[in-house]
C-alpha cells in the first residue's frame, strides 16, 4: 500500500485554484475524488475539497467547518502518531493487517474513518483510563479534564454524526460500519467506558449477523474481530448475543495460520467458560438438596478435550512447519492453551484441591510468560499503555487464582504488572490487587489486612499451599455508595466445605476490600 511508504507531512501547504492546500514538498494537487481525495489524503492531511462535501452531507454550520481547517495541522499530528506509534501497537504482530493496512487505506477515503482514527490516536497517547484511579473506574468511566481528550471527543462526536447521517440516508457502507465500530469500541475502551463498549459490540454483531449473502468477502475480513471481543466480553460477564454464534470447529487436517488457531482457540475457551458458568450452577443446586443429572455436563465436558487436544495437536504441526524455537506470538496462546487445559480437566471436580495434580502444567505457563510478555513491547522496551486485544490476562489470572502453589503464583501477579495494563475489557492493575488480596486470604484466613501495602508485606513471605478449606471457589467485587457519598468496595467470595456424609456447603464471606491509594 502506497501510504505505508510515505510519512505524513506536518508542514503547511499552499492553496490550488479547488481551494485543496498541496504539500510544498511533494506538490501533490487535488485529484477532487469524493469525499477525499487519494492524492491529499496520502500525505496525511485532510483533503480541503472534502470540507464542502462534509458541510453539504451533515449540514454542520460553517464555524466547524472552520474550526477543523484551524486545526488541521494537530489533525495531521494525531494521524501521524497513530501511523508511527498507535496503530502497530494496538494488537500485535497478528493484526496489523487490520490496524496497520485496512484502516489506512480506508481513512484516505472516508472521513468517519479518519475522524475515527485521529481520536483513538490522541487517547492512546495520553490514556484518560490512565489518569484515572483503578477503583473510580470500577462505577463509571474516565472523567474527561485534560484539553487533548476534548479535542479528541470531538473529532469521536464528528465521527459519530457522520456515520448516524449516513445510517438514516441509507447510504452507510457495511465495511465502514464496522471499522468505524471497532475504532469506536478502542476509543471507548481507552475511556474506561465499558459499557458503551459493550452496545457498539453489540450493534456489530448485530450488523454481521444480518448481513445479506453478497457480503460475505467484507463479513469474512472483519468477522473475526467480532468474534474475538464476543469471548472477551463472555469471559467478561457471562453473557453472550443470543443471535451471535461464538463456535468454529476445529479442522480435521491442519491450520492454515497462527491467526487462523488463535481464532479457533477463542471459539474453544468461549466453550470452556459456558461449561464453567454451568458447572457452578450445578454445584449450587447441588448444595441446596436438588439433586441434578450431571451427565450433560460430563457429555459437553469430553467434546471440549476433544476439541481441545485436536486443537493442540494442529498447533504442534502448524509448529513444527515454521521451526522449533516459540516466540511471543505461540508462547501466548500455549499459555492461553494450558489454562484452558487445566479447566477443562478440573472444573466438574468440586473438591479445591483437584487443581494440586496440575503443578507441571501451572509451571508451563509461568515458563512461557516471559516470550509473551516480551512480545507486546515496544522498541524502546516498554509496554503499550492499551491493547485492543486480551494477551496474557487470562492465563496468569487463572493460575493466579487457582494455582495453590505460592512461588508459581506469585509469579503470575509479577508478570501481571509487567504486562500492558489494559488488555481489550481487562485492566491487568486493579486485577492483580484483587488476586493478591485472595492468595493472603487462602494463606492467611485468621487475617484480614485493611491495607494496600499490608497485604503485599503478606506476600513478600514465602507463602505455602494452603489447605482446601480455605481456598476460594469463587468471588466478586461490587461497590456500594455511602451514606457520605464515598464509595466503598467490598469483596464477596465463596468457599467450599464438605460434610460429614461429603455434601458440599457453599459457605459465603465477604469482606471490605484493602484500601488503594489512587
Amino acid at each position: 500500500m502506497s501510504l505505508s511508504a510515505r510519512r505524513p507531512s506536518r508542514l503547511g501547504g499552499t492553496k490550488s485554484k479547488n481551494g485543496c492546500d498541496t504539500c510544498k514538498i511533494r506538490r501533490v494537487k487535488c485529484g477532487e475524488e469524493k469525499p477525499c481525495c487519494l492524492r491529499c489524503t496520502g500525505t496525511g492531511r485532510r483533503c480541503g475539497y472534502s470540507t464542502g462535501f462534509l458541510q453539504k452531507t451533515i449540514g454542520r454550520p460553517q464555524l466547524a467547518i472552520t474550526s477543523v481547517t484551524y486545526h488541521g495541522s494537530r489533525e495531521r499530528r494525531a494521524f501521524e502518531y497513530y501511523f508511527y506509534n498507535a496503530g502497530p501497537s494496538l494488537s500485535g504482530d497478528l493484526d496489523q493487517a487490520f490496524w496497520s493496512g485496512w484502516v489506512l487505506q480506508v481513512c484516505r477515503t472516508q472521513p468517519v474513518i479518519w475522524d475515527a482514527i485521529i481520536s483513538l490516536s490522541v487517547l492512546y497517547e495520553r490514556p484518560p483510563i490512565h489518569e484515572t484511579p483503578p477503583w473510580v473506574l470500577m462505577n463509571g468511566p474516565a472523567a474527561v479534564r485534560d484539553r487533548h481528550h476534548r479535542e479528541a471527543l470531538v473529532w469521536y462526536s464528528r465521527a459519530l454524526a457522520l456515520l448516524q447521517q449516513r445510517i438514516n440516508q441509507r447510504t452507510a457502507d457495511l465495511m465502514v460500519a464496522l471499522t468505524s465500530c471497532i475504532l469506536f469500541i478502542a476509543i471507548e475502551l481507552l475511556q474506561g467506558n465499558v459499557k458503551a463498549a459493550l452496545i457498539l459490540y453489540k450493534q456489530g454483531a448485530q450488523l454481521i449477523v444480518g448481513a445479506a449473502p453478497t457480503a460475505a468477502s467484507t463479513i469474512a475480513t472483519l468477522e473475526p474481530i467480532f468474534r474475538r471481543l464476543g469471548t472477551w466480553v463472555f469471559i467478561a460477564n457471562g453473557l453472550s448475543e443470543e443471535t451471535w454464534d461464538l463456535y468454529l470447529a476445529v479442522p480435521d487436517e491442519r491450520f492454515t495460520s497462527i491467526a487462523e488457531a488463535r481464532n479457533i482457540l477463542c471459539s474453544i475457551v468461549v466453550d470452556m467458560k459456558a461449561l464453567n458458568i454451568d458447572s457452578k450452577a450445578y454445584l449450587r443446586r447441588t448444595a441446596d438438596g436438588r439433586l441434578l443429572e450431571i451427565s450433560e455436563l460430563v457429555a459437553r465436558q469430553q467434546r471440549l478435550k476433544n476439541r481441545l487436544a485436536q486443537w493442540y495437536r494442529l498447533f504442534t504441526y502448524l509448529k513444527s512447519m515454521h521451526g522449533s524455537n516459540v516466540d511471543g506470538a505461540t508462547a501466548l496462546l500455549l499459555m492461553i492453551y494450558t489454562s484452558v487445559f487445566i479447566e477443562a480437566e478440573v472444573m466438574l471436580n468440586p473438591h479445591p484441591g483437584a487443581y494440586d495434580a496440575y503443578e507441571s502444567e501451572f509451571a508451563q505457563i509461568i515458563d512461557l510468560a516471559p516470550a509473551a510478555v516480551t512480545w507486546t513491547r515496544g522498541s524502546e522496551g516498554k509496554q503499550p499503555g492499551f491493547m485492543f486485544e486480551m494477551g496474557v490476562f487470562l492465563p496468569l489470572f487463572i493460575t493466579g487464582l487457582k494455582c495453590p502453589f505460592p512461588e508459581l503464583r506469585r509469579q503470575a501477579l509479577r508478570y501481571m504488572g509487567e504486562a500492558p495494563p489494559v488488555q481489550g475489557l481487562f485492566m491487568c492493575a486493579p486485577t492483580a490487587h484483587i488476586l493478591a488480596v485472595l492468595i493472603a486470604l487462602e494463606e492467611n484466613p485468621g487475617v484480614l489486612p485493611g491495607q494496600a501495602s499490608q497485604v503485599y508485606d503478606l506476600l513478600a513471605k514465602p507463602g505455602h499451599v494452603p489447605p482446601a478449606q480455605y481456598r476460594i471457589c469463587d468471588f466478586s467485587v461490587s461497590s456500594v455508595l455511602g451514606e457520605e457519598g464515598k464509595t466503598r468496595n467490598w469483596l464477596n467470595y465463596t468457599l467450599h466445605h464438605f460434610d460429614e456424609e461429603g455434601r458440599i456447603q457453599l459457605v459465603e464471606k465477604m469482606m471490605a476490600f484493602p484500601w488503594v491509594g489512587s
